[in-house]
């Protein structure tokens, strides 16, 4: 159950994240949380995190035989960034912010600076949990790598999954919130499927025993 909830995880955010959409660089202002694409893209994503944070810890039974310390420590960041930061701002902004900015009454309560809530509370909630998720990526990563766990291309995609967010691209419909959601969405799916094929753990992790 967990593994197909990770391949549907992963499919649902990158699709969620490419139909985001983005208006004169903007993709939480009025009129980016009004147009085509709004609320369907936030529901996608919001169905998407939910998923995978009742995955994650099945994932991690699953590896825990070749994962290690720093791979735990990176799956409870990268667990943690999603039920807090992820589930959080996807909350504000499909529950709160979309319905805000479709009344004229109350669409001025919209921040303009992206950041649906012009608060320094809500911006740093974002970006603490934006770098708790980055580090916990990294972690998962390397020690993925170090340790076999996976196949080398999904650690390798999961060590550079957080590339997206620093990448010299002006905000785009359609493809900036590709680069954001499709490696951690082709990380977290690739690794359902092999939950799926193997429940018992990979083939080498019997071997070794």
């Amino acid at each position: 159950m967990c593994g197909a909830a990770l391949a549907i995880a992963g499919s649902l955010c990158i699709a969620g994240g490419t139909l985001h959409p983005i208006v004169a660089g903007k993709s939480h202002s009025v009129e980016a949380l009004t147009s085509p694409g709004s609320p369907l893209a936030q529901i996608l994503l919001g169905i998407g995190t939910v998923l995978l944070i009742l995955g994650l810890p099945g994932m991690y039974a699953w590896m825990r035989p070749r994962l290690g310390t720093a791979g735990f420590v990176g799956l409870i960041c990268y667990l943690l960034a999603n039920i807090v930061t992820a589930a959080g701002h996807l909350t504000v902004e499909l529950f709160v912010a979309y319905p805000f900015a479709s009344d004229s009454g109350t669409a001025h309560l919209i921040a303009g600076n992206d950041n649906m809530i012009d608060t320094t509370a809500f911006e740093l909630f974002n970006i603490i949990g934006a770098v708790v998720l980055l580090a916990g990526l990294g972690l998962m990563g390397g020690s993925m790598l170090r340790n076999n766990t996976v196949p080398r291309w999904i650690a390798v995609l999961t060590l550079v999954a957080g590339a997206g967010f620093f990448l010299p691209v002006p905000p785009t419909q359609g493809l900036t919130g590709f680069l954001y959601e499709a490696p951690r969405g082709i990380v977290v799916a690739a690794i359902g499927v092999l939950m799926l094929r193997w429940p018992g753990g990979l083939r080498r992790w019997t071997e070794d025993r």
